[in-house]
């Protein structure tokens, strides 16, 4: 293998391993914005029961109405318990 042969094969070695810790991190990105995604949810959804909660009785029940009416997948709607029927 001459020389130059050597230094294409080292070159190339090292644009895979630089390939795979991008790919690496590109990953590493994905699963972080998932994750802080998932964290405003809870964070919302936990200030939304705080807040209905502090609401009179019948504005509780209106603010979970409004929102029941936007939660439009089927299968959520099943794991919540919510009559399908009331989709909008």
């Amino acid at each position: 293998m001459s020389r130059t042969e050597k230094k294409i094969a080292a070159l190339t070695k090292e644009i895979e391993q630089k390939n795979a810790l991008l790919s690496d991190l590109a990953q590493k990105v994905k699963e972080e914005r998932r994750r802080d995604d998932t964290r405003k949810k809870i964070i919302y959804g936990a200030a939304f029961l705080a807040y209905a909660n502090a609401l009179s009785p019948e504005n509780t029940e209106k603010a979970y109405a409004a929102v029941r009416k936007r939660i439009t997948n089927k299968k959520d709607r099943q794991f919540l318990g919510l009559d399908s029927d009331e989709t909008p």
